[in-house]
């Protein structure tokens, strides 16, 4: 078996990277998906530019132009076990500016001018702009987006002594033990300069879904109260599913929604409208406490003698 070459490359421009070039077409098959064209950085490989494949087809984390990539060279779909067949393969982008939304160094591999350098863009339509990272807590995976979008699987952390460990406080409070779970994805960060940290937040991000289990909000604030018999939007800390954004839409393809309440479902609007007619012909619903109220005063009305006539 042959051994593992690895080497440092620059991402260069490559017009087949994002576009599909099937079998039919004499100078590729669609054994390339996702490859890059890449520049060896070192002397070993004399700075050859290379076609490189993704190590991992199921994730991708295409690396922009001016770029840097650990390349690695094995053994391609046309290997056997008695011929060897090699194709280099990259892995993720190297973090060489300690950037969420890019990490271009261009022209090193090829020693180009400062004039050539300012000309290198990261691709034909990325926008490069300041986002800042997430803050982490210890034991956290996250996953983060160029521009400002994450995943992360974290959980519930005890401040007590280490609350200088951290740039910013974790937003959620623990009822429960220390490193119960936690799942947010988070769109729309509120970002900084100089690449400081930030960390979600559930009333600013443009929108997010949180899936807790003993994990209350003190920031979590509702348009309206909820009703006396249940617990206060920003205190409760059972297991929640929040979702925020400034529409929410829930759309069942071929069969029902349903809404399966223990308790109680509250309808906390100013307005509600029913039915599946044109708008003009929607009807509104009723307010219950108006509707008490209204009956209220008709049974008062009624207790004193009777309704004036109205004509």
């Amino acid at each position: 078996m042959a051994n593992i070459n690895f080497d440092v490359a620059e991402v260069l421009d490559y017009d087949r990277t994002y576009n599909y070039i099937g079998p039919d077409q004499n100078d590729s098959n669609v054994s390339e998906l996702f490859a890059l064209k890449v520049r060896s950085c070192s002397s070993y490989f004399n700075n050859k530019v290379f076609i490189a494949k993704p190590s991992n087809i199921n994730i991708k984390q295409i690396p922009l132009i001016g770029e840097f990539v650990l390349i690695y060279k094995t053994f391609n779909q046309e290997s056997t076990s008695t011929k060897w067949r090699e194709v280099w393969y990259y892995v993720t982008s190297i973090d060489v500016q300690s950037s969420i939304n890019e990490n271009m160094l261009p022209g090193i591999s090829d020693g180009l001018t400062q004039d050539e350098i300012d000309k290198i863009r990261p691709g034909k339509n990325f926008v490069q702009k300041s986002v800042s990272p997430l803050q982490p807590y210890e034991g956290d995976f996250i996953l983060e987006g160029r521009v400002g979008n994450s995943i992360r699987f974290g959980s519930t952390v005890d401040l007590t002594g280490t609350r200088d460990h951290y740039h910013i406080s974790p937003p959620w409070r623990g009822a429960g033990a220390q490193g119960d779970p936690i799942i947010i994805l988070s769109n729309g960060h509120v970002n900084y300069t100089d690449k400081k940290f930030t960390v979600e937040n559930i009333q600013q991000d443009a929108s997010s879904l949180y899936l807790t289990s003993t994990q209350s909000f003190p920031s979590l604030k509702l348009h309206n109260d909820l009703s006396s018999k249940a617990d206060n939007a920003s205190s409760f800390s059972k297991s929640q599913f929040i979702g925020i954004a400034d529409r929410i839409i829930l759309k069942s393809k071929t069969d029902i929604i349903a809404l399966d309440s223990n308790s109680t479902i509250e309808l906390n609007s100013p307005l509600l409208i029913i039915g599946n007619k044109q708008d003009s012909e929607k009807e509104w619903g009723l307010h219950s406490t108006e509707v008490i109220e209204m009956f209220n005063e008709f049974f008062y009305l009624i207790t004193l003698g009777g309704l004036k006539d109205s004509t």
